[in-house]
């Protein structure tokens, strides 16, 4: 997530999903050239060049783009999330909103490429604004973070940058702010305005 335009009563956050379009293509590209070059060396090798351009599609198709518009002198935030299939526009009241939140969990995700390497816990991140009433509403996609474990430490990088993000929203939004950690990673800060 990052802010794109800032006044005194308008922020516009935007979240794009170049990355995933760029990886679908390399799927499909990958699968097409597969199939070309690599057919005659037997059946298996043209249906795993089918399937890396099925994958390919289907990872272009579901690549979404989030825009929030947030103005005070409206006094509502117009949501829009942006897919090749579907989509989502929606407008809720500043009111409304209780807080902004930056979650951060543990998960567990594949790191070797060929699959001898163990699964590692890799920290994850995602933003989101939580109404009065409880909905919520996500303000980025879930982000890996560029952390490195060492024993029982954590190195973290780059997930700083999007919880500062959200907590300037919170500021400018007037609601508090809170960023919840995992255990076993200390308690999250809590800034009341």
């Amino acid at each position: 997530m990052k802010i794109t335009s800032q006044s005194t009563n308008e922020l516009v956050l935007t979240e794009g999903s170049t990355s995933g379009i760029i990886v679908g293509v390399a799927f499909i590209t990958a699968g097409v050239l597969a199939e070309l070059f690599l057919r005659q060396n037997g059946p298996l090798v043209t249906w795993i060049g089918l399937g890396m351009i099925v994958i390919g599609i289907v990872i272009v198709l579901f690549s979404s783009s989030i825009t929030v518009v947030m103005n005070k002198t409206s006094g509502r935030v117009d949501y829009q999330k942006k897919r090749m299939l579907g989509g989502k526009n929606a407008t809720y009241l500043i009111a409304d909103i209780f807080r902004i939140e930056t979650r951060k969990q543990w998960q567990m995700q594949n790191t070797g490429q060929s699959g001898n390497l163990p699964p590692q816990r890799v920290l994850v991140a995602q933003s989101v604004m939580v109404f009065r009433d409880g909905r919520e509403l996500p303000l980025d996609h879930q982000k890996t973070s560029s952390s490195t474990s060492v024993g029982g430490a954590v190195l973290m990088g780059g997930q700083g940058a999007e919880t500062a993000i959200a907590a300037q929203v919170a500021a400018f939004l007037n609601v508090p702010f809170q960023e919840i950690m995992p255990p076993n990673m200390g308690s999250g800060i809590n800034i009341q305005l």
